[in-house]
């Protein structure tokens, strides 16, 4: 286990060390984690191996997790806000104007501030990949998913949705996802370690799962099904990163910002993706645009977080919270699905970020 690092004297970190060890020899492989300021971060820590098995390497700074659901806010939610700050979208404009493909079924009235809320009514998922078709045939059959719910009736937790924001995304700027993501959020904010599909470029990379249908260990591509369909470049779910790059993104929202040495969103832009955008809607259900909120039960359980505190999770065990109170962020990367999503895996790593994230908040506070 290696890559220990926080300020000597400093209270409560201790805690954070005995959290990753109980994670590590309760069976997950990799664990990558992170907490900070506004001044920087006050601890960070890497242990593990990239893969359960006798002479796996350890877990090192440039090995890429996959990120999962992650993707919804380092990718789909900032680069609508950056088309919004361009002039080039509003959240009110009808999805259906962009995308004609996506009509039908009362869909007309669906707009882009309904599918980063969650709200559009479309359902929570729909395996896709089990039909094996080609990338435009899934786009085809997103694009045509019928409702569940009229438009901003309920808040159902939607892989769909952010899957036709980054269509939409790809249709504005005339160029893939992936492309537009390097140029308008990787650079900007200086992650060198995001990327999609980092097995193709023979990046290094955390395991995942052990799949049979897939052939064996999933590594280096995508581990979401859905986004494997879509080519492994996806707006729900695709993106690869290392530790540092998903610091940089919390460090960007807790700061105000002000921590990449330019102004790559507003601040205006900001408040309004961290405000409670959808207790109108169902007051069980907060979330602003993309980040959740509490409460909600997808919110990452944290007693000392404050009321404004933002989160979100991704499956393959990833997870990133924000303080804009407190000015205070933690990032816990790990690949709790390796070898399996089954089992304890669930438990492990609810218990394991609830754990992490209280106890981030007690040593920087």
């Amino acid at each position: 286990m290696t890559g220990t690092s926080a300020p000597k004297g400093s209270r409560g970190f201790d805690a954070l060390d005995r959290i990753v060890d109980r994670a590590v020899a309760g069976g997950i492989s990799a664990v990558a984690g992170a907490v900070g300021d506004r001044d920087g971060t006050r601890w960070r820590r890497l242990a593990g191996h990239v893969r359960a098995q006798p002479g796996a390497a350890p877990l090192s700074p440039v090995d890429r997790f996959d990120l999962a659901s992650l993707t919804k806010v380092l990718v789909a939610m900032p680069l609508v806000l950056r088309l919004v700050e361009s002039g080039d979208l509003h959240l009110g404009k009808k999805v259906a104007d962009l995308v004609p493909e996506f009509a039908g079924d009362g869909k007309g009235d669906i707009t882009v501030a309904h599918l980063l809320t969650h709200a559009s009514g479309l359902p929570a998922h729909v395996p896709f990949w089990r039909e094996r078709s080609d990338v435009a045939s899934v786009r085809a059959r997103v694009l045509a998913t019928p409702l569940v719910a009229p438009p901003a009736t309920a808040i159902t937790y939607s892989d769909l949705g952010y899957m036709i924001l980054g269509f939409l995304i790809e249709r504005i700027h005339g160029r893939p996802l992936d492309e537009v993501a390097r140029k308008e959020a990787f650079a900007p904010l200086g992650l060198e370690g995001a990327t999609f599909r980092p097995k193709d470029a023979g990046l290094p990379y955390v395991a995942t799962e052990v799949v049979e249908e897939r052939g064996g260990l999933v590594a280096g591509e995508v581990h979401d099904e859905n986004a494997m369909a879509l080519g492994g470049i996806a707006g729900h779910a695709g993106l690869f990163g290392t530790l540092d790059d998903v610091v940089r993104v919390a460090r960007f929202w807790a700061g105000g910002g002000t921590t990449t040495g330019a102004r790559w969103l507003s601040g205006a832009s900001m408040a309004a993706a961290m405000a409670d955008q959808t207790s109108s809607i169902d007051p069980s259900a907060a979330r602003g645009l993309a980040w959740v909120r509490t409460p909600n039960p997808f919110a990452i359980p944290n007693d000392l977080a404050s009321p404004h505190a933002v989160s979100h999770t991704g499956f393959t065990g990833t997870s990133i919270m924000v303080d804009p109170t407190w000015g205070t962020w933690a990032v816990l990367l790990t690949n709790r699905v390796h070898p399996t999503r089954h089992g304890d895996s669930p438990a492990r790593i609810r218990e394991t970020r609830a754990t992490f994230h209280g106890a981030a908040w007690a040593a920087l506070t």
